[in-house]
């Protein structure tokens, strides 16, 4: 009986100690943001980038392959952009009500 009363106490002090912990582990600083805003604006570049690229090569005759490899390229970026964002939001909303 002795021992059950040591796990039970034990495991109550353990989990009042785990509660703390999540909440600064959650925490998101304000760097954190705006790191993800420099990496959406990169992003963003990197579609016009690609975009560009697409239409100096449909003005200039470049072959299929080529054109495909732009559109990949901009379908790439555009997933950067929904990920990045994501993340932004995520981060945001963190930090709100964490912080």
């Amino acid at each position: 009986m002795n021992k059950l009363r040591t796990i039970i106490f034990g495991s109550l002090v353990a989990g009042s100690l785990a509660l703390p912990t999540a909440s600064a582990l959650a925490r998101v600083e304000w760097r954190d943001i705006r790191s993800d805003q420099a990496r959406l604006r990169m992003d963003y570049d990197e579609v016009a980038r690609a975009r560009r690229q697409l239409d100096w090569d449909l003005d200039h005759g470049a072959s299929g392959y080529q054109i495909q490899r732009d559109h990949t390229a901009i379908q790439n970026a555009l997933e950067d952009v929904r990920k990045d964002r994501e993340t932004l939001q995520r981060d945001m909303f963190d930090y709100e009500n964490f912080s």
